[in-house]
């Protein structure tokens, strides 16, 4: 077993592509202000509702070889109980199988994490040169005077948000998971999400910085 080793189960590509941007980089866990940890990611072929009722199973292949285990699964999706509930199914699966574990549940799903009022997302999305140099805010307005209000630090609702670019004809941005991936290799410095803080200090508190060597 390794025991600075990571697999990240998690629902779907846009999830993948987050992490690998994230950690893609030689001095990843410079970022997380951590140890250096190695990891391994596997996608449910049942997205969220299969990584609500079968993580366990889909991390059995893991259980001998891997010391730690990340779940990451959205909060919003048909049927969902509830952000609080997945976790706490989620952590009863994995309760007395995996000595380290974390499930981290993004409220309400993963575009919470990709959205921040910077130009860079416009390099991001692949929208049209004359755009890119607006911060993000300035481009949501005809969506609605609620969509992204003053003083809120991600628009009202994430997803929405990124599907209405998408589907502009005005911006075209770029409909592929890769976006995610260009987003997480950006600065995450001053991100409040909660789940997003909680994934960093689950993997502080797992490899100790003090511990590099």
């Amino acid at each position: 077993m390794t025991e600075r080793n990571v697999v990240f189960l998690v629902a779907d590509g846009g999830m993948e592509q987050m992490l690998r941007g994230f950690f893609g980089r030689g001095q990843a866990h410079s970022r997380v202000n951590c140890a250096p940890f190695t990891h391994e990611i596997i996608v449910s072929p049942t997205k969220d509702p299969g990584v609500y009722n079968t993580a366990r199973e889909l991390l059995r292949p893991y259980e001998l070889t891997e010391s730690h285990a990340v779940v990451m699964v959205d909060a919003a999706w048909e049927g969902s109980p509830g952000a609080d509930a997945i976790r706490e199914a989620v952590e009863a699966q994995l309760d007395g199988v995996w000595k380290n574990s974390a499930v981290i549940v993004l409220d309400p799903e993963l575009e919470v994490w990709f959205w921040r009022d910077s130009p860079e997302l416009g390099r991001v999305l692949n929208i049209p040169a004359q755009y890119r140099g607006k911060p993000m805010r300035e481009l949501l307005p005809s969506m609605g005077p609620s969509a992204w209000p003053t003083g809120q630090a991600k628009p009202t609702d994430p997803k929405e948000a990124l599907m209405y670019l998408r589907k502009s004809r005005q911006y075209r941005a770029d409909k592929s998971n890769a976006v995610f991936r260009r987003a997480a290799e950006l600065s995450f410095k001053g991100c409040t999400d909660p789940a997003f803080k909680r994934l960093l200090s689950t993997l502080q508190t797992w490899f100790p910085s003090e511990y590099a060597s």
